[in-house]
């Protein structure tokens, strides 16, 4: 008995290679599709170009030589310039909309549009970034699909956000230079007062010198009443902000900074109030007060207001104890100087409000120069180190990638296409998947036949005006089923004893309808009677007489013997007037019995008479599945011709079959493959087998 065989499913590299030139077209249309959307693609999408730029944060003290000192050096000293820029607010504020629809105006990009818009579609094209944490340099990308646009866009954004920068810190500048100029207004009138005091008392009284007596005290009591006045001065300039803080109507109204006020908290506080409150004014230039960004920074104002308040009530405080101490101080000193006149005394008090006044007065000059030179000098926080730079080639779109992609994915969908298919279908497709699955012999392979009007025979094959097309073998015939047949009918004559009556009887069946068993039974025996074998054809089907068709269904034949309605036995045979050699037993009527028929003897009876007359005897019985006829006709039979249609007769149902096979539950079965497609591998191996057989088929 035949050894089993192991059964897979695994596709191999070789078949898979096969399925995908087998078609081939496949990939050919994949391809053009593909690289069709990729042109247009290409040809309707822009040209994109990037820029790119980098700006320096200038820091406090960097680069700063001990060796030599610039000028912006000498100013820091001074504590003119203040230099210490956040560099994740320098970053934040070049992309703010406030500075680029300033650059959407000043380039002119609006031009009917929404200027918001527009700028809002630079911002999301714009990319600034912050090389490292560490790092001061801002990194800024640009992309357009001009490259003199992009690069207009980075310088103008660089240059609006200095000129904001320099106009904020000058609007701090100019609000200080007006404190000053209204107190040196009040000091220098004061002054003059005190001036003339001197002068009139001097010349009522003829003094010219009080003498050095009391020099000593003069000039202690002198140096503690400077102190006091300083200390008034601070505590009057407290007052003077205190004021402003508390009063609703000076809400948005900056606070003089770099006042000479000797604390560094509170002068770091005013700085930063500043701060806060112009980039309050700048977005109430663009929304309302009812936006939350504004209510929290008028929040955050406010903390900034309370928190200056309460120090400036703290230092007012401390600067009360510290006059009170000095009072006491010049007291003492006033009291020593008892040996001097009244006019000595008069004119020292009048002298030390001279020189307080005067020194106060110098000092306000000095910190107005200081903030007149800091308007005129004032320099950007920033430095471009990187001018706007790009290649000449577009970024986007990238062509070459784009044409690669594109013939990857042609090339791709058609495969995994023809793989996903090829592992979803769990039919017999080929020869070598009967061949891994079992051991019964394979006689041969009959590729799919389209007649000229290229139309499938199985198409038109139940047609009665198309019975020509069923038998398809011919003489002089040398296409692929053709030769299918031949190599099936050499098998055959190989397989079957050359004495008469001994093993010469052959049952055709299937698992299913639609297998093309009669069509093969057909075409064999007309192969068969080709070569002028006797042979006789028998219409086993006594439920559709699907072969009867053929010849217009005779109203006598095999269902009229076996019912014993008709004895005669050459009342049965039909010759064909194609092929002299073959004789057809039709169905004859069909009968409602047709199992019981086949049962009784005489099916056994009409076999064994008509051996010794034919040489083959083909029986075309109905399909085995849910039908009991073939099993009986297999009885009376030498051999059964099992028909395997390809892509209908499922994989698995190949184990029952070989199953039946190891059980010998058929006569000595071999198998036909049906309905081969000329694609891939066997497709190739069917044309170059036939074609270089053509000439050396015999008749």
């Amino acid at each position: 008995m035949p050894q089993k065989r192991q059964f897979d499913d695994f596709i191999t590299i070789t078949d898979l290679w096969h399925l995908y030139l087998g078609n081939i077209q496949w990939f050919v249309w994949s391809l053009l599709i593909c690289m069709i959307i990729a042109t247009y693609y290409l040809v309707s999408t822009p040209n994109m170009y990037t820029r790119e730029a980098a700006i320096l944060v200038k820091q406090e003290n960097q680069g700063k030589n001990t060796n030599r000192k610039s000028a912006s050096d000498e100013f820091n000293d001074l504590g003119i310039i203040q230099q210490n820029t956040n560099v994740n607010n320098v970053r934040r504020h070049l992309v703010s909309l406030n500075v680029i629809i300033d650059v959407v105006k000043r380039l002119n990009l609006a031009e009917g549009a929404n200027v918001v818009q527009v700028a809002e579609g630079i911002k999301k094209r714009l990319k600034v970034t912050i090389d490292d944490d560490k790092s001061t340099v801002i990194s800024l990308k640009y992309v357009d699909s001009s490259p003199t646009l992009a690069e207009d866009i980075l310088n103008t954004i660089v240059l609006v956000y200095n000129e904001q920068w320099v106009s904020d810190k000058n609007e701090i500048t100019i609000n200080t230079s007006n404190f000053i100029n209204d107190r040196l207004s009040l000091i220098e009138k004061d002054l003059s007062n005190v001036d003339d005091s001197i002068s009139t008392y001097k010349t009522r009284n003829q003094i010219t010198d009080l003498g050095t007596v009391s020099d000593h005290y003069l000039q202690q009591l002198s140096q503690s009443d400077a102190e006091i006045m300083r200390l008034n001065n601070q505590k009057a300039m407290m007052q003077y902000i205190h004021g402003i803080l508390i009063n609703e109507s000076n809400k948005y109204q900056l606070l003089p900074s770099n006042s000479g006020v000797n604390n560094q908290a509170i002068e770091a506080q005013i700085t930063q109030y500043n701060n806060q409150l112009l980039q309050l004014n700048n977005h109430l230039a663009y929304t309302s007060n009812q936006n939350p960004l504004i209510i929290n920074k008028e929040k955050v104002l406010s903390h900034l207001r309370t928190n200056i308040i309460h120090n400036i009530d703290n230092l007012i405080q401390t600067l009360d104890i510290q006059l009170s101490t000095l009072q006491g101080h010049s007291g003492d000193a006033s009291s020593k100087i008892t040996s001097n006149p009244e006019q000595a005394k008069f004119l020292a008090s009048i002298e030390r409000q001279q020189k307080v006044k005067e020194s106060l007065y110098l000092y306000l000059l000095q910190k107005l120069e200081e903030n007149e030179i800091n308007m005129t000098y004032t320099s950007y926080n920033t430095q471009i180190i990187d001018i706007p730079h790009g290649s000449d080639e577009p970024t986007s779109p990238n062509k070459r990638n784009i044409l690669f992609a594109s013939f990857i994915l042609g090339l791709l969908i058609p495969a995994a296409i023809l793989f996903v298919r090829r592992n979803l279908d769990n039919t017999v497709r080929n020869k070598s998947d009967l061949e891994r699955k079992t051991s019964i012999p394979l006689i041969g392979e009959i590729p799919v036949y389209r007649d000229n009007e290229k139309k499938n025979i199985f198409l038109s094959f139940w047609k009665q005006d198309n019975t020509i097309r069923r038998v398809v073998v011919k003489p002089d015939s040398t296409d692929l089923v053709n030769e299918a047949f031949r190599i099936i009918r050499s098998n055959i004559e190989f397989m079957t004893s050359e004495s008469l009556n001994e093993g010469n009887v052959y049952v055709i069946t299937s698992s299913h309808p639609n297998s093309g068993k009669t069509f093969v039974a057909m075409n064999l025996a007309a192969s068969l009677a080709i070569k002028e074998k006797r042979v006789l054809f028998i219409d086993g089907d006594l439920r559709h007489a699907s072969a009867s068709t053929y010849w217009s269904n005779p109203p006598i034949g095999l269902s009229n013997y076996l019912g014993g309605k008709e004895k005669n036995i050459s009342n049965l045979l039909k010759k064909s007037s194609v092929y002299p050699t073959l004789d057809i037993i039709p169905v004859g009527t069909i009968p409602p019995n047709p199992t019981e028929l086949l049962s009784n003897n005489r099916l056994h009876e009409l076999l064994e008479e008509l051996r010794s007359h034919y040489d083959y005897i083909f029986i075309d019985s109905p399909p085995v599945e849910n039908l009991a006829d073939a099993n009986i006709i297999e009885k009376y039979a030498d051999r059964t011709l099992f028909i395997i249609r390809a892509g209908m007769f499922e994989r698995k149902r190949i184990i029952d079959l070989e199953e039946e096979y190891q059980t010998g539950k058929h006569q000595h079965t071999s198998l036909i493959l049906n309905y081969i497609q000329m694609d891939g591998r066997y497709g190739y191996k069917y044309k170059y087998k036939y074609g270089y057989k053509h000439n050396y088929h015999s008749k």
